[in-house]
């Protein structure tokens, strides 16, 4: 199939195109089979739109996209990404600019640009929502969008570790995941992806946008997966990223991860102090309105994330949910024709 390139650069001013109030989530997609019906199931409640862009799937990526798309049509599009994309890692990542066609930033970029709705958020195929957290930060996020107050919004995932019919537990070596790169943001040409010698970055010019944390949201199931999750790098930096990561692993059960992450978070006296002083009611406030700074985040977060958790029974809402999708087939319908997709297909 002969692809006209210029089909898939971005121009960044359209990114200032009237938005209708809302949210759009994000969803850049490739080989992403394994738990893509459960992420798009567990976060479509709270979504105005799901933006599915594809790109080079082997797998059942496309097949389930058009499973949910039919059952869902007013809120999931759907848009495959034609040019190939060099995986994260990679030589040809590294050598690739921001505006190649061929890089991650752009075809993040392309995507962002389909966003219809004024708020946007990055989803992952590989995230399980923790509702109760997801619905309290939506509610305000739709609030202050009605105040017309433009926020960035930041919050974190868990990382889990094991096999859907085994026991799972917090990945030890990197338990919190997200916050740098998850976030409610405003739609705008101020915020966008830069191309790194390893991945994709979020880009945010002048001028800048308040920050606030809101918590822990999502269990990040990218450990949980069959190949741990390293399947799209290529295949030198997939040997050596598992062959690493079963060398180093360990695993925390839930109580253990409280512990680990108070003692780590709290290791020397300075820290205490600190903890202690910014957790005064309004001084975060205070500080940041004197000298533009926010809370640190390993602050904001021990804040926090107790609670976060707290609302949830995890063998009950997370383990066996995470078994009982295991088991069921990927495809409901075993009716997959070629997707009815937005566009560029």
């Amino acid at each position: 199939m002969l692809i006209n390139e210029a089909d898939f650069v971005v121009d960044l001013a359209t990114l200032n195109s009237p938005k209708k109030p809302g949210i759009s989530a994000l969803m850049r997609i490739k080989n992403g089979a394994e738990f893509l019906r459960l992420s798009i199931e567990s976060h479509l409640p709270y979504f105005d739109e799901i933006v599915a862009c594809y790109n080079d799937c082997s797998d059942e990526t496309e097949a389930i996209l058009l499973e949910l798309q039919q059952e869902h049509p007013d809120k999931i599009k759907l848009y495959h990404y034609l040019p190939k994309v060099h995986p994260p890692l990679s030589e040809g990542n590294k050598q690739a600019d921001t505006h190649c066609v061929h890089s991650l930033a752009n075809y993040y970029n392309y995507t962002l640009s389909k966003a219809q709705y004024c708020v946007a958020t990055k989803l992952d195929d590989d995230h399980l929502a923790i509702t109760p957290n997801l619905a309290k930060v939506v509610a305000k996020v739709r609030q202050d969008i009605a105040r017309g107050v433009r926020k960035i919004y930041t919050f974190s995932g868990v990382n889990l570790l094991g096999k859907p019919q085994e026991q799972l537990k917090v990945y030890g070596n990197l338990p919190f995941v997200g916050t740098g790169d998850h976030m409610f943001f405003p739609v705008c040409s101020n915020i966008y992806f830069r191309q790194t010698e390893k991945y994709e970055a979020f880009v945010f010019d002048k001028p800048r946008f308040e920050k606030e944390y809101q918590g822990i949201l999502y269990f990040h199931l990218k450990h949980v997966k069959k190949d741990l999750g390293f399947a799209n790098l290529d295949l030198a930096t997939q040997t050596a990223s598992n062959q690493q990561f079963l060398a180093t692993l360990r695993g925390w059960t839930l109580p253990e991860f409280y512990q680990q992450v108070l003692v780590q978070e709290l290791d020397s006296f300075g820290k205490r102090l600190e903890f202690t002083v910014r957790s005064v009611p309004g001084l975060a406030a205070l500080l940041y309105r004197l000298t533009g700074k926010h809370t640190p985040l390993r602050i904001a977060r021990l804040q926090q994330f107790q609670q976060d958790l707290s609302c949830i029974d995890f063998e009950r809402d997370v383990v066996q949910v995470i078994r009982d999708f295991a088991a069921q087939p990927l495809l409901r319908h075993q009716t997959a024709t070629a997707p009815q997709v937005s566009e560029s297909c």
